[in-house]
């Protein structure tokens, strides 16, 4: 998955001042708003040995799970020389005061030799999953926020997380997937996990994924939402690599102030497959945008469909048009 960038046009038509100065803004916040995030420390494991070959074999088993986004994929045959030769593949490589190893691996030469077993590798920048605690006491929330993190390193997968008493009394209803994105996109997320608690049995958690192009049900504790989330997330992130890359033209109509703007700007930014995205005009209440997609104008559509983005079909010569509905 891309980070989606944007770009002024270099010889815009006349527009209102104000305009003008929302395109300022949008040049220089809007790597903020693209929904994904790079993977911390993804090449980097602490492993319990302190022999060098087992410790970077173990570390090497680590990586790959992170790496390719498939919880068996230590033990995938075909990656078993690069498991068997994983020292090959260290950039640095020390004891620590406690008998264990830190192992660093060299990304590029690492996702080449991948490559090379014929397994693909999950795009290190990735969605960042905005994940809603459920309602619990303090003790529970902490020991979930933990277990939630561990599993999120083990898997590769970026997270920020968030109470439902930090939400401020605001939490979406999951079943509205418009409202849960939008937050999870005034966050900088690109995907939401909401956890709840079970109203037949609040010590069971039920989990809801709301992405552009995935989504999914898990009940469980943090492993099984985590596991459930990334395995969706990755699924989808397949199905849109193999995807050609194809230029769209768009027109976006009903952005009436800064807060629909952004709005918009957000949601086609972390839309999966977008990649470019260049603002070529803005007049009155429409946005007009030049974007790259993987699998084209039929790919964007289906992605925009959750995000308040209707479209209402296309011009004589192939622009797509959208009107945008601001919540209630």
């Amino acid at each position: 998955m891309h980070r989606a960038r944007a770009f002024i046009s270099s010889c815009p038509p006349p527009v209102p001042r104000s305009l003008r100065a929302l395109w300022v803004l949008l040049a220089v916040s809007w790597m903020a708003v693209a929904g994904a995030a790079p993977v911390p420390g993804l090449f980097a494991v602490i492993v319990p040995d302190a022999d060098p070959q087992r410790a970077a074999q173990l570390a090497m088993r680590v990586v790959l799970v992170r790496l390719i986004g498939a919880r068996d994929a230590a033990d995938d045959p075909a990656l078993a020389g690069v498991i068997g030769n994983a020292r090959r593949y260290v950039e640095l490589e020390r004891n620590t005061t406690r008998g264990a190893t830190q192992v660093v691996f060299d990304g590029p030469v690492l996702r080449a030799a991948v490559e090379a077993a014929g397994r693909a590798v999950w795009d290190p920048d990735r969605p960042l999953v905005w994940v809603l605690l459920p309602a619990q006491g303090a003790g529970a929330t902490e020991d979930l926020r933990a277990q939630l993190n561990d599993a999120a390193q083990v898997r590769g997968l970026p997270i920020a997380l968030v109470s439902a008493d930090s939400a401020g009394g605001a939490v979406p209803d999951a079943a509205d997937s418009a409202a849960v994105l939008a937050a999870a996109r005034r966050a900088g997320a690109g995907a939401a996990l909401l956890g709840q608690t079970s109203a037949a049995n609040p010590q069971v958690l039920q989990w809801t994924l709301v992405a552009p192009i995935a989504e999914g049900h898990w009940v469980g504790g943090a492993a099984a939402a985590i596991d459930g989330a990334t395995d969706a997330l990755v699924r989808a992130a397949r199905q849109i690599q193999g995807e050609p890359v194809a230029d769209v033209e768009c027109s976006i109509a009903g952005i009436a102030d800064l807060a629909s703007f952004t709005a918009v700007l957000g949601a086609v930014s972390s839309a999966p497959g977008v990649s470019d995205v260049t603002v070529e005009s803005a007049v009155a209440d429409e946005l007009t945008l030049h974007l790259k997609v993987r699998g084209g104008a039929a790919a964007l559509v289906h992605a925009l469909a959750s995000a308040r983005l209707r479209a209402v079909g296309s011009s004589a010569d192939g622009m797509q048009q959208f009107r945008y509905q601001a919540a209630p």
